[in-house]
């Protein structure tokens, strides 16, 4: 009962002041003492059979892809006389070679993860011992990275061109093809950014550059994703998100493991902390790989008979199967073998587990790279006219209030966002509730409604109509950047997340230590300051719509999410530092508050002005293009559209003013209440001084008579 009270006590010890003005602000707390480990062995070689399962995940995938390509039907066959003849030789190089990248990826990855979050030995600033030898492990996979996606570029622009490797690696040819086909591009775009990984891994200490070469690497894996994505087939954007997000979710899944294997090989006795570290990453990957797989199938197998009758359904199939199983033994792992890593028998138990997993990984890996590889099924969508193919997808009919207000265009990557930050946080609120606190209801209404509306602009009928109308882009523009942010920093998902969230058992670095660091680190005081909030908020208006920058970012689904990711951050970054609730590293008085949000109606009216007065179409290098019959004047919807942007972006303006005085009064009245508290159990001894100075000069007055 004793120890349970402690740690509510230390769960419930939310890092929140209050200072003068009822802003919350970000003060310390105590961390349970950090206990002596023995999880740095003292052998540093101790895990070099994990460096031996890896180059043996390697050997499977490579010989899992060979066989996928020849399942699917993909393998070498030479053409009829007369037309171009790659070659056998490159037909089977270029999966082995795919397979290799991955692999170099994955164990780049888990070695980093290990380095900088896995680790129960973490300080709070610098790795570990064994951190540093998984980095320089990282360092030299990420090398190997490197140069096996270069030899893929070669070959995959030999394929592409249809051209024997020889010719390829002409420097003459490489230079004036590789950078215009969109697949060799990405794979040279990954060989820069693993390179830069690897020295940057070399010569690491700190925490927070690891931070940097994760994010790196993940960068380098999504980036080649994001090419051939299946465009033509229709649905490109579910495509494009599909491919990414299934890359970096089975190689942070994979990596993970790799960085747990790296502590049961040399018998780590603190292993059980990571362990339960990897569950929660796990867990998230296994739902993120299979909503993405089937979204995958969805898009590239034109019926569901296909499964069955063609090498790519039967790939498809097979894949299915070992996630199916992956899953399972995954799921037996958490729920059995992880509570009992303490014991000798179930650390071999788990290591003969992890292996087989790996194995299993491994033959889903190549499988899926045969696919990549290989001719889906469904046929490519021929469009009426180019600007549909632009668009890929037919035009929608005029608009009226239930096609923009109820239709719907099924956006994975930011419905599955929406979400996932709503189940999250109902899980916090649940934890709390376990252990006797409370949080207000209305703090997850406020929650739910903002992604509510955030998953309505990008999923229903207004996402389909805001890539051909610049009026109605603008609404939904207006909406992200404004209505969005406000709801979502009303409801405190930071406060949440301190107050659910254990501190780490070993003192060191944890989920709530990263939340800490985050919000005490140079990186947040930089973009909470008022100017670079206003920069970035004005960046979106001038820099944008002004520019020929907002037709090329919508010309690609890349640039449609980039933008869409700006929006929210902008509306997140000025409503968290003038409205929202959670601690910040540097509140702002109320009065200054006031005034950010009155520059940012002044400079967003003028910006309004602007684009009602231009005599041209907005992004008219890709609104003129997309222009569907109904639309008639694109002019005068340019002008709509700077309309919507005076009318509907000054409303959440005034909404935000209302909010803060209505803070600016109870934090008055807070501070109120606390001096009258004071005083009635220690005096107001300014009153007393005061006074006690009045009857000094009423007594000297009396003397001077």
């Amino acid at each position: 009962m004793a120890s349970s009270a402690g740690e509510h006590a230390v769960s419930n010890a939310v890092t929140i002041g209050q200072i003068r003005d009822g802003s919350p602000r970000i003060v310390s707390t105590q961390t349970p003492p950090r206990p002596q480990t023995s999880g740095s062995p003292a052998n540093p070689t101790g895990d070099k059979p994990l460096v031996r399962v890896v180059l043996g995940f390697g050997v499977v995938a490579v010989v899992s892809a060979l066989v996928g390509v020849v399942l699917s039907g993909a393998s070498y066959v030479a053409p009829p006389a007369g037309l171009p003849d790659t070659g056998p030789v490159v037909t089977w190089l270029l999966p082995a070679s795919s397979a290799l990248v991955f692999t170099a990826a994955i164990a780049t990855i888990g070695w980093l993860l290990l380095a900088g979050f896995l680790d129960p030995a973490l300080s709070k600033k610098t790795v570990s011992t064994r951190g540093r030898r998984a980095l320089i492990r990282a360092s030299v996979a990420a090398a190997i990275w490197c140069i096996s996606a270069v030899a893929s570029a070669f070959l995959t622009l030999a394929y592409i061109l249809g051209i024997p490797l020889r010719e390829a690696l002409s420097p003459s040819i490489f230079a004036t093809y590789a950078w215009d086909i969109e697949d060799v591009r990405g794979l040279i775009i990954s060989a820069v950014l693993a390179a830069v990984v690897s020295i940057g891994a070399l010569l690491t200490v700190e925490l927070k550059r690891v931070t940097i070469w994760l994010a790196l690497a993940l960068a380098a894996l999504a980036v080649p994703a994001t090419a051939g994505h299946a465009a033509g087939l229709g649905d490109h954007s579910m495509a494009l998100t599909n491919s990414v997000v299934h890359a970096v979710t089975a190689a942070v899944w994979v990596g993970g493991l790799v960085a747990l294997g790296a502590l049961v090989w040399p018998r780590a006795q603190d292993l059980s902390i990571a362990a339960q570290r990897f569950g929660y990453l796990a867990l998230a990957s296994v739902v993120l790989l299979t909503v993405s797989g089937l979204g995958n199938a969805y898009v590239r197998l034109g019926a569901p008979s296909d499964l069955f009758t063609s090498g790519y359904g039967r790939l498809v199939l097979a894949k299915a199967a070992l996630l199916i199983v992956l899953v399972a033994i995954s799921s037996w792992i958490r729920q059995r073998l992880l509570p009992q890593l303490s014991g000798d028998h179930a650390r071999r138990t788990f290591a003969k587990v992890a292996v087989l997993e790996l194995g299993l990984m491994a033959m889903a890996s190549g499988l899926g790279i045969a696919l990549s590889l290989s001719t889906p099924t469904r046929v490519e969508i021929e469009f009426a006219t180019q600007a549909e193919s632009l668009l890929g997808f037919e035009f929608p009919a005029a608009p009226t209030v239930s096609s923009v207000l109820l239709g719907w265009d099924f956006d994975l990557l930011f419905f599955t966002l929406g979400v996932a930050a709503c189940v999250f946080y109902v899980m916090g609120t649940r934890r709390l509730k376990a252990r006797g606190d409370a949080w207000p209801v209305m703090r997850t209404v406020s929650w739910f409604i903002g992604w509510g509306i955030f998953i309505w602009t990008t999923n229903a009928g207004i996402a389909i109509y805001s890539q051909v109308s610049v009026g109605l882009h603008m609404v939904q523009h207006m909406t992200i950047v404004m209505m969005v942010p406000i709801f979502l920093v009303l409801a405190g998902p930071v406060t949440l997340a301190l107050r659910a969230i254990k501190p780490s058992p070993t003192g060191g670095r944890g989920p709530r230590e990263l939340i800490m660091s985050g919000l005490h680190s140079k990186i947040a005081i930089f973009f909470t300051n008022p100017l670079v909030i206003l920069g970035i908020y004005v960046s979106g208006l001038y820099g944008l719509y002004l520019t020929d920058l907002f037709g090329f970012l919508m010309s690609n689904h890349i640039g449609h999410i980039f933008m869409t990711i700006h929006f929210l951050v902008s509306g997140l970054l000025l409503s968290y530092v003038v409205v929202g609730i959670d601690p910040k590293p540097k509140p702002l008085p109320h009065w200054a508050r006031m005034l950010l949000v009155l520059t940012a109606i002044v400079l967003h009216a003028f910006f309004a002005v602007a684009l009602m007065s231009t005599p041209t179409v907005v992004g008219a290098n890709w609104f003129s293009l997309v222009q569907p019959e109904w639309l008639v004047d694109p002019v005068k919807d340019s002008v709509i559209g700077g309309q919507v942007a005076w009318g509907v972006g000054e409303i959440p303006s005034v909404l935000l003013l209302l909010i803060i005085g209505v803070q600016w009064s109870r934090s008055d009245e807070r501070e109120s209440k606390r001096r009258d508290r004071f005083t009635d159990t220690h005096g107001d001894r300014e009153m007393d001084d005061y006074n006690a100075y009045l009857n000094a000069l009423n007594d000297r007055a009396k003397r001077d008579k």
